[in-house]
């Protein structure tokens, strides 16, 4: 597979302490790891809706039942928002760890619309503290109550277009281009079905707390309570079977929108069966549910036959999702080791000849241009006549940018002027005058030898 783009990898050795089992250790830990997270995070979105969804019903039919159902689902959202974000560090970490170059260089792509999982989560979380605690006091103004319960919903919903095509882009390393952004990655194929598959599977997760949060509702002594876990365990009942169904036709989308060479090497190592096991095991679960599905007093025994059934099946899940990511990472990493280590051993030889080579020039002697390009660390990544990270002076030169180009791109590069190059940052801080006298400096090398 040839890729476009291979970038440049951060030679850190993994903390496995000698230890050869501590990387497979390291990929367990981040199934593991996700999965806590990803569960509370189904129940967030999932429990945010209905109960929105159960307040404004309680409000439309004058059913005080749909508003104590409304207000009891604010406790797991309020639990789950802060427990996903809680154990959604160990996976960002454990994959900033093993898959360096590929997760930093999506982040970077998706830039500035990665940061809304920072600023959206903050806002939704106020919203949703919000919409908790005024529920007494905005019982007599229920539209503006139900609207800050929107809003809150609405950005909750819209956090995880900002996660999913960060991963979707570093999980797909073939389709980089130098100008690929968040809007190119969002509303491709393979990303959409991957949002549909994953809020269903919320509304599903959401489906099956539901069951097991009515099943402990139903034993109160309290009527109001007992009314209210009847009607979590027919939502629940619904949310779950409905969307798991959903989800075995867009499951095969998804499957068949990765890259060619990507599922060749999943089949290859044989993940397909984790997808027959999960199928197997979730149809299991739905006929469970089918069984009783008109039967409001549902068997305890049913619910956590379920649970137990739906655990492993999201475990099955997990695992064939981390093999899927690494059957399509698993070249550009190999190739990112390969170039780093070349580009070491270069820099090394050309820092040695550097220290042999007679210092026969002083600052003072240099062109004013060189000066300050050394000043600004210019140098580092161009050579003069040589390549480092970035194009050689010399052959920039030979491009004939004006000095107000040079200014232009240095404050704004464009990478597609030099594909095969590491993209270059952006340098605002540097003075558009001194800049000038740089690009002046470097059209004088046009014809050095």
């Amino acid at each position: 597979m040839d890729f476009k783009i291979i970038p440049g990898d951060i030679p850190l050795p993994l903390p496995t302490m000698g230890l050869d089992f501590m990387e497979p250790f390291f990929h367990g830990l981040l199934i593991v790891s996700w999965v806590v997270h990803i569960l509370f995070i189904n129940v967030l979105l999932g429990a945010s809706l209905a109960s929105v969804y159960f307040n404004s019903k309680g409000v439309k039919e004058k059913n005080p039942v749909f508003d104590r159902v409304a207000y009891l689902l604010t406790t797991p959202v309020t639990i789950s928002e802060n427990m996903g974000a809680l154990w959604g560090v160990a996976p960002l970490l454990l994959v900033s760890i093993l898959t360096t170059p590929l997760f930093y260089s999506a982040s970077i792509m998706n830039s500035p619309h990665w940061l809304h999982i920072i600023y959206g989560n903050i806002v939704a979380f106020l919203l949703s503290y919000l919409y908790k605690y005024t529920w007494h006091t905005l019982e007599h103004r229920k539209t503006l109550h139900i609207f800050i319960g929107v809003v809150g919903v609405a950005l909750f919903f819209t956090l995880p277009l900002a996660f999913m095509s960060t991963v979707q882009l570093a999980m797909t390393p073939s389709t980089w281009t130098y100008d690929t952004h968040f809007w190119d990655v969002l509303l491709r194929p393979d990303t959409f079905f991957r949002l549909v598959h994953f809020y269903l599977a919320s509304f599903a997760v959401t489906g099956i707390f539901m069951l097991v949060y009515g099943m402990v509702k139903r034993r109160s002594k309290e009527v109001a309570e007992r009314e209210a876990g009847i009607i979590l365990t027919r939502t629940g009942k619904s949310w779950f079977v409905i969307p798991t169904v959903l989800n075995f036709f867009v499951g095969p989308l998804v499957l068949f929108s990765f890259p060619d060479y990507g599922l060749e090497a999943f089949f290859n190592g044989g993940y397909h069966w984790l997808i027959l096991l999960a199928v197997v095991l979730a149809v299991y679960a739905v006929y469970q549910l089918l069984k009783d599905f008109f039967n409001d007093e549902l068997p305890a025994a049913r619910v956590w036959t379920v649970v137990g059934v739906m655990l492993v099946t999201v475990l099955s899940m997990a695992s064939l999702r981390h093999g899927m990511r690494m059957s399509l990472i698993s070249p550009v990493l190999a190739a990112s080791q390969a170039k780093t280590e070349v580009f070491q051993k270069e820099s090394m030889a050309a820092y040695e000849a550097q220290e042999r080579a007679p210092e026969t020039v002083t600052q003072a002697d240099l062109p004013l241009g060189q000066v300050l390009a050394a000043k600004h660390g210019c140098l580092v990544c161009h050579g003069i006549l040589e390549k480092i990270v970035g194009p050689a002076y010399r052959d920039i030169a030979a491009r004939g940018y004006s000095p107000v180009q040079v200014i232009e791109l240095v404050h704004k590069p464009k990478p597609e002027n030099w594909p095969g190059f590491m993209p270059m940052p952006p340098m605002p801080q540097v003075p558009a005058e001194e800049i000038r006298l740089i690009a002046e400096w470097i059209n004088t090398l046009k014809t050095a030898e």
